[in-house]
């Protein structure tokens, strides 16, 4: 991540994807659901600009509607899970890397800094964890923590991550919250 996508990423809120392919990886199951309803509104509409339209058929729009509506439905999905879980903290930096850093060799993340405020790492499960890999952003503005996780843009395209992503953000979340609230409590 580059310092403008950093910038990007808190100005919206939302994990800045890279370019065509990383978007498109991210939203292909929207866009992929959309392709049936879009040819069949294509070919009616060639069909009538050539003043030859064709009649619709029975349950057609069963056909266009449904999915129209999941596609909808599945882009929002994809786009809620780029927004950041945002936490205040008290910890300092290296109290924080030292949790992030913790975390990752428990969960098995590849990982590194590549910056001061940026962390990212990837997960490489096995063929039966139900996931092809996950990918975690952590962003440490002043005084807060930034986490997302979502499925590894790298690889296939996943619609689920069987709870991974969650589990990921989670983790650092409680670990962080845990770390505070015993500083808190020894002061």
């Amino acid at each position: 991540m580059t310092q403008e996508q950093y910038d990007t990423s808190i100005a919206t809120r939302e994990l800045h994807l890279n370019g065509f392919w990383e978007k498109s990886s991210h939203f292909g199951l929207p866009f992929y659901t959309l392709i049936f309803p879009a040819t069949l509104v294509l070919a009616h509409l060639f069909g009538y600009f050539k003043s030859d339209p064709l009649p619709f058929k029975a349950g057609e729009a069963w056909f266009i509607a449904v999915p129209l509506v999941l596609g909808c439905l599945f882009f929002f999905i994809q786009k809620r899970r780029l927004k950041f879980k945002v936490i205040q903290t008290t910890l300092t930096h290296d109290q924080i890397k030292a949790i992030i850093e913790k975390v990752a060799a428990q969960l098995k993340w590849n990982g590194h800094f590549t910056s001061a405020k940026i962390y990212e790492a990837t997960t490489n499960p096995g063929f039966f964890s139900g996931s092809w890999g996950e990918q975690i952003t952590i962003l440490l503005p002043d005084n807060q923590v930034w986490v997302n996780s979502i499925c590894d843009l790298q690889k296939r395209s996943s619609v689920v991550s069987m709870g991974r992503n969650r589990k990921n953000a989670q983790t650092i979340i409680d670990r962080i919250k845990a770390a505070q609230q015993g500083i808190t409590a020894s002061v």
